[in-house]
């Protein structure tokens, strides 16, 4: 919880540092996290969120300089966790050093989990740690791009206050990702199939990223619907609590309630095939979130 703490600070005090002083004059400071993650001592930092976060808050930074809308903001902020993603489908493969510090920092992570879930050998901790590090790559991007998204909403809250206002943020009830990601998903299903090696670790990262983001899209969904029908505040924290303990099935639900929604535009927000891409994050305009 400290980590995720510091890293919204970070993406927003970098985010509204450059909105001040330019993003020339923050630049430095805000790479220099990220350089002193790849010193040895220090790459605990990369993966904690904190070395990225400050390039997340540049990188939006100069998307609001050059007058983006909210959902490119969100494009160019995702990419330090897209590297990421792709330092560890790389890097945890094989043999390589990262790997070896990465195994055994993750089965120090799953000692407890092990010890509760009262695995009877450790053939399954092994099974455990393989499986985590196959979708570290995927966890790690959306752990950045949560960042990216809640560190935006954080900034945008300081700047009313302190004069520097940034792009409206879209309602949670608006987010809806381009069609064209449908695609991706279906390449990586097959990449699932008939994949193999490299191919196959990355087909089920994209796959866990885009399941995730069509979960979220149906969770949209829901808070749409529960705002078109005044439904109060008590009794929507009551849905979310009930698919928080269903998290097994409602993930599920919420996946196909996304991809539902991308078919069929439930809310009808969807772009027409001629218009650009949302300038701003108003209600009747499709959120690449």
């Amino acid at each position: 919880m400290f980590h995720l703490l510091a890293s919204l600070a970070l993406v927003a005090a970098t985010l509204l540092g450059a909105r001040r002083f330019g993003t020339r004059r923050v630049a430095l400071a805000a790479c220099l996290p990220l350089l002193v993650s790849f010193v040895a001592p220090f790459q605990w930092i990369l993966l904690s969120g904190l070395a990225p976060a400050p390039l997340i808050g540049l990188l939006a930074a100069v998307q609001v300089e050059r007058g983006r809308g909210y959902g490119e903001t969100l494009i160019a902020a995702s990419l330090p966790g897209g590297l990421l993603a792709l330092f560890l489908l790389f890097g945890l493969r094989g043999e390589s050093w990262e790997r070896g510090d990465f195994v055994e920092g993750v089965t120090r992570s799953l000692e407890e989990v092990a010890a509760g879930a009262q695995l009877p050998d450790t053939e399954q901790l092994t099974q455990l740690i393989e499986l985590t590090l196959k979708l570290l790559p995927g966890m790690a991007f959306v752990s950045l791009l949560l960042v990216a998204v809640l560190g935006y909403r954080v900034a945008q809250g300081v700047g009313e206050r302190i004069g520097q206002p940034l792009p409206p943020a879209a309602p949670v009830r608006c987010w809806r990702l381009w069609e064209s990601f449908i695609w991706a998903l279906i390449a990586s299903l097959a990449g699932l199939l008939v994949g193999g090696g490299l191919v196959r670790d990355l087909a089920i990262n994209v796959a866990l990223v885009l399941g995730l983001l069509y979960a979220a899209q149906g969770l949209a969904l829901i808070r749409h619907l529960m705002w078109r029908l005044g439904v109060q505040r008590f009794l929507e924290v009551l849905v979310y609590m009930l698919l928080a303990f269903t998290s097994g099935l409602s993930l599920m639900f919420l996946v196909l309630l996304g991809l539902g929604d991308t078919w069929f535009d439930w809310r009808r927000i969807g772009h027409r095939k001629d218009e650009p891409p949302p300038a701003n994050g108003g209600p009747d305009q499709e959120i690449d979130t």
